[in-house]
């Protein structure tokens, strides 16, 4: 077999670092197993290891007679071990496998470290292309164009807590700090002993759940998976991409460019799951985003302290005059929270008290916030933020204070540490202490203050110390709902200190105050000379208030508030600025004149006539160079304009001693991230707060990525032109290229539902209305009245409609999509689709859901916000009946209007791998898919519309899975046309992004695949003979796996006692039942337990059953050169049989006979089972007699010295296994029992996992 990246046939991998590693860590496991279960146990562990080590080896020789004989004597020995002896051994084994897989995925990162062959990486395909007549501009924009997208999922295969999973990862980091070859003998023993102790973590941490996992445990574990290894991993691919695209193509990524994102179906898969309710989906999405507010608050915090310098550009200057002089500074913000607190209850009592009125009530306030301000101390405002961290809206319980919230203490919500504990443990950076100030020079404001003390000007009373200049709207917070009630009415200084007496830092806005309170008449309002695009996300200069300022729950007093808390007008505006924003009088002219120094020339303008104004910093530089452009051109433009001014002049305008202007602007972002984050902790709590109503009309937190992006941008550019464009393309370049692959929420969630779900909702509705029984309906009536109905404009579904529970659930999924929308949310995938009907009920019931919560918000019906609906074809029928589907659908009007306005001419569709192979068998389910993806590529090409195909590919080969890259490189010509979707299910999913390094080499392992395979796409059939051949072989393989599976009577019976499958269902393993209905039949049964209990008993049935058939039979009719042709020159037929040859190496055929021998009562089963192990020989025959190979694996040696390696671990634990099934079938309440047998599970599923070398993906 040739793996997708590694071509083991031509190169032999050296194991011996590999092997050191598995003895390493085996050694700490026997010194871990000596204290853990006393030597006597010890012993005997090693004696059952020995035996099971010899049985394999005699095996491997040919000696047969000898391996069975030590085989039976291994299962009498086991056989007859107590429980107590039993789960050690048991767990020790598991342990070993686990920890060899680990050793692997090591080895796998280590190898393609130092490997001088880069195989399949980036710069070797790049160069392979061009070396092939590639163009390099087409290479360009395939790479800049190119969607790959991997859904995560969960399903009942991941057996593994969360927790072992971080340890593994903890031991794959240890591993690779040991391999460094400039430690000191004692550096190594550190290692080694940090190892022992993992190791022994590892043993006395319980590997199973007590409790079933809920939706909300699966999606917690997928996003675990993006900051344990993606976060780290995507900036560092897309700097691997970007290079390899420099050398190439003269060309850098562009800055915008995303060619991998992550969805997710945790939280979003209800296809015969009732725990996934439209609350979860909620719940989830929320989740997402608290994580990813926290992931870039972590990043902007470290960012902000590196980002130290005083030059910047003149977009960077004016967006950060504008945050001092709207008083968005963090520090500005929690002395607003901690004065709006104190004074807000405050100025309640005092109402109350003497029964003033609202307008009494808010002067009270305001004199309430003037006391307040007497103590301006870090201290204070350290409390302050605390505080107002911790306290809901209403007074309530807080998500961080306890009570209602107290399930997501402190930043604990996703089961991670808080990001103050992130911070301090991987970031280090510097504590701020009393008296200094991050945004700004914190000497410079002592200094000032001294300098003023002394020469007695500008002497401030103590109460104004810290008094914040007046906002022109209320300020809000997103927690709160209304305007504050007067509580920052505050008195407006009647003459401002000379210009030159202002000193240039952020502080001293916030620290001008009066010397009296009488207030001064009202200043206008800053007006903007451009108005923002209501559709774009804005820059800080369109945002009024800050995060950690406070509203109360009242908007009596908002005209109030507004009238005495207008804009103070920022002394750090120059003359032109001043007059265009209205601001007038000896005030601002004087603040003016200080922001100008003397004979310093304007601000350069950005190249290509973008200007600079904090209004368009980012938004035009990067739709102008940026928007899937080469930023190389930016980047020149930019050095050319500072080698052409003089030191001297750049200086003069680009130099503002004193402040930090990057650090004020991402104090901004920084405290828009911790609104983002307070809001979803209240979502998750279950308060919902209102959108503010303060001028901009937008919300304080971040809703798009966009908008994060933006001041990221301006500051990144800023860099450029000031000279320090290594500095922005280090960690900010990093976060930019996180925002835009992650974005808000991190991975957008797919829903899924079965069609018939909502078939039963639209039935409810027609009776109801009394058009009819829709169910009952033909499919042309169907496609009518639903096309209908979508044509017009009115509302269907009555409000006061009387449904059952599952309809209701139907329709506020709907609902809650309408409301989560776009931002949040990827495809509405419908399993099970039988026809273009079942595509029109989805987008009828999301315009009705939308309608409704359009209404709700007074908002126009927006038919561009729809979610894609992707039909998913799954059985044999449904991909056979694909292409007279989508021909109805895209020939019905109504929908191909919609899909070229809403989607832009875009359709997605779904291939079921996983439930067609259970169908047909693999061999067929596999040419059917084939066929079905051609047909679809030329329906799409003559209807002028593009494809994208999403891949439902499973780990195991019976799902699907199989090498990343040579799956890919085996689709039909034209399939892969720079967009690709697939998923990645259950175990694959920590296999192939657990570790960051894997994850890295899994990222370039898809992207080069794609590549090739829209550049360079593999070959159709050669001859027509071939198809023939294929159409025979389909047919036969067919026939037989169904006259097995579906038609045989003893069948299923065989199946129940033979494998563990009944009590996989009642082991806490998934979230999802493992059938869709309660009937007991193998269709109901869903793929994955399908084929993870015969994966348990050894025999792997689902991969191979009817394959052999197949081929023996085309071989009688002659054509074995013919098969021989296809396997050498078709790479689809070549992976299809590659893939088989590695699942019948890892068969063990005396182990399901045992499973047979001691679980399989009736003789007629029996010789089913018998039978069956015949096929499987058979089966291996024929495959060899095509493949030419002499033993299986025989061009994959080191994959099959690896299956070797595993298998005396895994033999042990198949023998208990049997023998717990046999006495918990005896006594099915014993709860120890079924611990032993999960622990059997899990130990068996370690060592059968498909590794790196098997996953392709170095």
């Amino acid at each position: 077999m040739t793996d997708s990246t590694y071509d083991f046939g031509a190169v032999r991998d050296d194991l011996t670092p590999l092997e050191d590693d598995c003895k390493l860590l085996g050694s700490l496991l026997d010194e871990c197993l000596r204290v853990e279960v006393g030597e006597e146990l010890f012993k005997k562990i090693e004696r059952i290891r020995t035996l099971a080590q010899c049985a394999c080896s005699l095996s491997l020789k040919g000696d047969s007679t000898s391996s069975s004989l030590l085989s039976q004597r291994l299962a009498e020995e086991l056989m007859h071990l107590d429980m107590e002896q039993a789960v050690p051994l048991t767990r020790a084994c598991g342990h070993y496998l686990n920890l060899s897989g680990i050793a692997e995925l090591h080895h796998g990162v280590r190898r393609a470290r130092s490997s001088r062959d880069p195989g399949n990486g980036c710069d070797a395909v790049f160069s392979r292309l061009i070396s092939e007549g590639v163009d390099p501009e087409a290479l360009y924009r395939a790479v800049s164009e190119q969607q790959v997208e991997v859904v995560l999922t969960a399903h009942p295969t991941q057996v593994n807590r969360r927790t072992l999973q971080y340890k593994h990862a903890r031991i794959a980091s240890l591993l690779q700090q040991h391999d460094r070859s400039d430690l000191t003998a004692e550096e190594r023993r550190n290692v080694v002993c940090e190892l022992q102790r993992e190791v022994a973590a590892l043993w006395q941490t319980d590997e199973l759940r007590r409790q079933k996992p809920t939706p909300l445990d699966e999606a917690r574990g997928g996003l675990h998976i993006v900051e344990q290894s993606l976060w780290a991993a995507v900036p560092q691919y897309m700097r691997r991409l970007s290079a390899a695209l420099k050398k190439h193509t003269g060309h850098d990524l562009p800055l915008q460019a995303t060619p991998f994102r992550f969805g997710s179906w945790m939280g979003g898969d209800r296809d015969g799951n009732p725990n996934v309710t439209a609350r979860v989906t909620a719940h989830v999405t929320a989740l997402a985003r608290w994580m990813a507010a926290d992931l870039y608050l972590r990043e902007v915090d470290t960012l902000r302290f590196e980002l130290s310098m005083s030059q910047c550009s003149a977009a960077v200057w004016k967006m950060a005059r504008r945050i001092i002089s709207e008083g968005h500074t963090r520090k500005a913000g929690a002395v607003r929270a901690r004065q709006a607190a104190e004074a807000t209850q405050d100025a309640a009592d005092a109402a109350a008290h003497v029964g003033a009125s609202v307008a009494a009530a808010t002067a009270i306030a305001a004199a309430a916030a003037a006391a307040a301000a007497t103590n301006g101390t870090a201290a204070a405002v350290r409390s302050a933020r605390r505080r107002t961290a911790g306290a809901s809206s209403d007074g309530g319980p807080g998500v961080l204070g306890g009570g209602e919230g107290a399930a997501f203490p402190g930043g604990m919500i996703l089961g991670t540490q808080p990001v103050s504990a992130h911070t301090a443990a991987e970031v280090s950076v510097p504590h701020e202490l009393p008296g200094q100030d991050v945004e700004g020079g914190s000497e410079f404001d002592f200094i000032m203050s001294a300098r003023n003390s002394e020469s007695g000007e500008g002497q401030l009373p103590a109460t104004s110390l810290t008094h914040p200049p007046s906002l022109t709207h209320p300020p809000s917070h997103p927690i709160l709902d209304g305007p504050l009630e007067g509580a920052l009415d505050t008195a407006q200084p009647p003459h401002l200190p000379p210009a030159a007496a202002i000193p240039d830092t952020p502080v001293a806005a916030a620290s001008i105050a009066t010397t009296t309170t009488t207030p001064a008449p009202p200043l206008p309002a800053l007006q903007h000379t451009r108005a923002p695009d209501p559709d774009r996300p804005v820059t800080p200069d369109a945002c009024p208030g800050t995060p950690d300022a406070v509203q109360g729950p009242s908007a009596a007093s908002a005209s109030a508030t507004t009238a005495a808390g207008l804009l103070l007008s920022s002394p750090f505006k120059d003359a032109t600025e001043a007059q265009e924003d209205g601001v007038a009088g000896a005030a601002g002219a004087a603040a003016a004149d200080g922001a100008v120094r003397a004979g310093s020339p304007p601000p350069p303008a950005l190249p290509n006539g973008v200007d600079g104004g904090v209004g368009v910093g980012l938004g035009e530089v990067d739709r102008t160079i940026s928007c899937g452009c080469d930023p190389t051109l930016m980047r020149r433009s930019l050095l050319a304009q500072r080698t052409g001014t003089t030191a001297a002049q750049f200086a003069r305008a680009h130099e503002h001693p004193g402040f930090h202007p990057y650090r004020i602007v991402l104090g901004h972002v920084r405290d828009r991230l911790a609104a983002t984050r307070r809001r979803m902790e209240d979502v998750l709590s279950g308060r919902e707060p209102a959108p503010p109503t303060h001028g901009s009309g937008r919300p304080m937190w971040y809703e798009h990525e966009d908008e994060l992006a933006e001041p990221l941008m301006a500051c990144y550019w800023s860099l450029w032109e000031c000279g320090g464009g290594v500095i922005a393309d280090g960690r900010l370049l990093d976060l930019i290229r996180r925002v835009y692959t992650f974005g808000m929420c991190l991975m957008k969630l797919d829903l899924r539902q079965e069609s018939s779900r909502h078939a039963e909702a639209l039935d409810a509705v027609t009776r109801y209305l009394g058009y009819g029984a829709f169910l009952e309906w033909s499919e042309e009536r169907k496609l009518e009245w639903l096309t209908g109905e979508l044509q017009g404009r009115r509302p269907l579904i009555p409000a006061d409609m009387p449904m059952s529970g599952e309809v209701a659930e139907v329709l506020e999924t709907f609902k809650a999509a309408a409301r989560l929308g776009r931002g949040s949310l990827g495809a509405y995938v419908i399993s099970m689709t039988r026809g273009a009907s079942d595509v029109l009920a989805v987008e009828l019931l999301q315009r009705e859901a939308r309608m409704q919560v359009s209404a709700e918000l007074g908002r126009p019906l927006d038919d561009s916000a729809a979610l894609r609906v992707v039909p998913l074809f799954e059985t044999l029928d449904d991909l056979d009946a694909s292409g007279d589907i989508v021909t109805r659908l895209l020939s019905n009007p109504w929908y191909r209007a919609h899909l070229a306005a809403a989607h832009d001419d875009h359709q997605e569709v779904m291939l079921g791998y996983s439930d067609s192979g259970k169908d047909a068998g693999r061999l067929a389910a596999n040419w059917a898919l084939y066929k079905c993806q051609e047909r679809l590529v030329a329906l799409c090409k003559a209807h002028g519309v593009r494809l994208t195909l999403f891949h439902g590919r499973g780990g195991t080969v019976g799902r699907g899975g199989g090498p990343t890259h040579l799956a890919i490189l085996s689709q039909p010509p034209g399939s892969v046309e720079g967009s690709f979707r697939i998923t990645e299910q259950g175990e694959m999913v920590q296999a192939k992004f657990g570790i960051s390094g894997v994850a890295l080499g899994t990222l370039e392992t898809y992207t080069t695949a794609v590549l090739l395979a829209t550049l360079r796409p593999p070959s159709p059939p050669r001859r027509e003979e071939w198809r023939a051949v294929m159409e025979m072989l389909s047919r036969v393989s067919c026939e037989s796996y169904r006259n097995v599976v579906h038609h045989n009577p003893l069948f299923l019976q065989y199946f129940k006692h033979a494998t563990p499958e009944a009590e996989l269902g009642n082991l806490n393993i998934g979230s999802r039942p493992s059938r869709r209905r309660a009937d007991p039949s193998i269709s109901t049964l869903r793929a994955i337990p399908w084929i993870f209990a015969w994966t348990q008993n050894r025999l792997i049935l689902p991969s191979w059953l009817g394959i052999g058939a197949a081929l023996l039979a085309a071989m009688q009719q002659g054509h074995l050169p013919t098969l021989r042709d296809m396997y050498r020159e078709w790479p689809f037929f070549t992976s299809t049989l590659d893939l088989i040859e590695m699942i019948l190496a890892k068969t063990e055929p005396r182990i399901a006979a045992r499973y047979d021998a001691v679980l399989v009562e009736d003789p007629a089963q029996r010789r089913l089972g018998q039978e069956l192990r015949e096929r499987l020989a058979r089966c291996q025959g024929a495959l060899l007699k095509v493949t030419g190979h002499e033993q299986l694996l025989a061009s994959n040696p080191t994959l099959r010295r690896l299956i070797n390696m595993r298998n005396p671990y895994i033999d042990p634990i198949s023998v208990l296994q049997v023998e717990v099934l046999r006495r918990l079938r005896q006594d099915p309440g014993n709860t120890r029992l079924r611990d032993a047998l999960l622990l059997s599970i899990n130990g068996i599923a370690a060592g059968m996992r498909r590794r790196r070398r098997e996953m392709g993906v170095y």
